[in-house]
């Protein structure tokens, strides 16, 4: 008996933590794109906006960086991981879902650096909602932020240059 109150009150300690604790994810596209070749690096102006992206998440703390295996997400993501003393996490966005980053990691921050197409598809396959559209393919200033306390889930795109 005293087993099951034990097992009992530890996962209602649990379910308690979990549904205390906030999870922050922040989502960008790529910067600037040097050209359209297969999978270029980054243009100057696309280096710049890597930089001011870095200056922007100075003051925020962040736990994990998720990044797609092409050249320019590469390298927009480690500019501000490298900042951070941080590695960085490839994924396939073919196989990545924001419900399995969250369930890895409860309670913490994360950047994932993505595609004009996948960020609002990963965003509105999590939410089931078709909020947000594709990138238009010359915007690159989209943050959008989710952020998970317990059942409630907020999300939001704000604008930087």
């Amino acid at each position: 008996m005293k087993i099951i109150v034990s097992i009992f009150i530890t996962l209602v300690f649990q379910t308690t933590i979990a549904q205390s604790q906030t999870t922050t994810i922040y989502l960008i596209r790529h910067a600037e794109k040097a050209d359209s070749s297969q999978n270029p690096e980054l243009s100057e102006e696309g280096l710049k906006r890597a930089v001011r992206w870095t200056k922007y998440f100075e003051q925020k703390n962040i736990d994990f960086f998720y990044t797609t295996l092409t050249r320019r997400t590469q390298m927009t993501c480690s500019t501000i991981a490298t900042s951070k003393q941080k590695e960085m996490i490839f994924y396939d966005f073919s196989k990545f879902t924001l419900k399995e980053v969250i369930e890895k990691h409860p309670g913490k921050t994360i950047l994932i650096v993505g595609h004009s197409n996948t960020v609002p598809k990963q965003i509105n396959d999590f939410i089931g909602e078709e909020i947000y559209q594709k990138i238009d393919e010359n915007e690159f200033g989209n943050l959008y932020t989710i952020t998970i306390k317990g059942n409630k889930i907020e999300h939001k795109l704000t604008h930087h240059k």
